[in-house]
């Protein structure tokens, strides 16, 4: 039953994050509109000791820039930064927001890269563009697999 109440917070604190992540990107796509930023990228920069959130534009012009108090609960994770990744991951790759990010004045393909401290990318959250679909890392290796078995199976008729 503690296990139960503990995946219930954690379900609660965790929709909580995605609401005030959701929030904020959205506040940062009305700042891109209201001053007619045209862009190709967004950076997203992460600081986890103090849960410091910055979100800048091509010119690495300063968007956003706040703490992100809900990471507090997911701090005592052993892979909190992994966590911080797939937390971003979620909120970006919402069909709503990919909708408000398209609605932008952007040039394609258009991303929002996770940057280091020198803003040097670490990870693509998102990439957007309109002629090419993007395959993530984990259907590529489920095909992979597929076909290594297939393979297997086709050979083992011939030995």
């Amino acid at each position: 039953m503690n296990i139960n109440y503990k995946d219930k917070r954690m379900s609660i604190v965790k929709n909580k994050l995605y609401d005030k992540l959701s929030n904020v990107f959205i506040e940062v796509i009305k700042k891109i509109k209201d001053e007619s930023i045209l862009l190709t990228d967004i950076y997203v920069s992460v600081k986890c000791d103090d849960l410091l959130l910055s979100i800048y534009d091509d010119s690495e012009n300063v968007l956003f820039k706040n703490t992100i108090d809900e990471w507090a609960e997911l701090k005592e994770n052993a892979d909190f930064e992994q966590n911080v990744i797939d937390s971003l991951r979620k909120v970006l790759n919402n069909e709503s927001l990919i909708k408000e990010f398209e609605s932008l004045d952007i040039d394609v393909p258009f991303s929002v890269v996770l940057v280091n401290d020198d803003h040097e990318p670490v990870e693509d959250l998102i990439m957007i563009d309109k002629d090419i679909i993007f395959l993530d890392d984990e259907f590529i290796q489920k095909m992979d697999r597929e076909l290594d078995d297939f393979f297997e199976k086709l050979m083992s008729d011939v030995k």
